[in-house]
């Protein structure tokens, strides 16, 4: 099960749809991943009338939406929907969502730092694998002025 509650079977149909689209992004296969997203976004819709609004479903939206504008406000929703959940799960993946959106899709670097900061609370005092490396990548891209 999610940290906000979505039974582990609705998550793995989202993860196959998610695998697919990410699959299906060399160019000949841009009609298999078009069909891939639209079925994720029915699926999306039917989750969001069963559980209501999850972060995990606001955030996973917002991942595969092409409009800079609906992505920040979903991944805004999603870490307030996180923060009233007491959902500490989404709360640090939806922050660094928004630290990467920030410094490397919109330059906006003061919210990209912002974000970055509030991402470093979550991850601690000792982010491990990953996260460590990513925190570092992204603090280097925030301090040579955005995406790379």
């Amino acid at each position: 099960m999610t940290s906000d509650g979505i039974t582990d079977a609705d998550w793995d149909r989202v993860h196959e749809l998610a695998v697919a689209i990410v699959n299906a992004s060399a160019r000949e296969e841009e009609a298999a991943r078009v069909r891939a997203r639209a079925t994720l976004f029915t699926l999306l819709d039917q989750l969001d009338d069963k559980y209501g609004p999850k972060p995990s479903l606001l955030a996973t939206r917002a991942d595969y939406l092409e409009s800079h504008e609906h992505r920040e406000w979903l991944w805004r929703a999603a870490y307030t929907e996180a923060l009233r959940l007491d959902d500490h799960t989404n709360q640090l993946l939806v922050a660094h969502s928004l630290a990467e959106f920030f410094i490397e899709e919109v330059g906006n670097l003061e919210e990209g730092a912002t974000w970055l900061g509030v991402w470093r609370e979550h991850l601690g005092i000792a982010p491990v694998n990953h996260d460590g490396a990513e925190l570092a990548r992204l603090e280097a891209l925030l301090l040579r002025g955005g995406a790379p």
